[in-house]
């Protein structure tokens, strides 16, 4: 079970807008995408779609997500 984050981060994407690296307590990581899911979340409740990925960097595994329509990103949760 990861720690809950779900703080906006600044990332920096591909040009297809695929997450490459996102910056954390002053850090950036670099990190390769293992998995890639959509979230419609709470619809019904005028909550947006979510497309998550599950990346893995130096220092753990991180779930980001970013909403959609839109580009902000969070950090949702941190394995160790």
């Amino acid at each position: 079970m990861g720690r809950l984050i779900n703080r906006p981060v600044p990332v920096t994407t591909d040009p297809e807008g695929r997450l490459l690296q996102f910056r954390w307590r002053g850090s950036w990581f670099n990190v390769a995408i293992l998995e890639e899911w959509r979230d419609t979340g709470a619809w019904w409740q005028g909550e947006q779609e979510k497309v998550f990925y599950r990346v893995e960097g130096v220092g753990g595994v991180f779930e980001l997500y970013r909403e959609t329509p839109g580009s902000r990103w969070y950090l949702y949760k941190i394995y160790d």
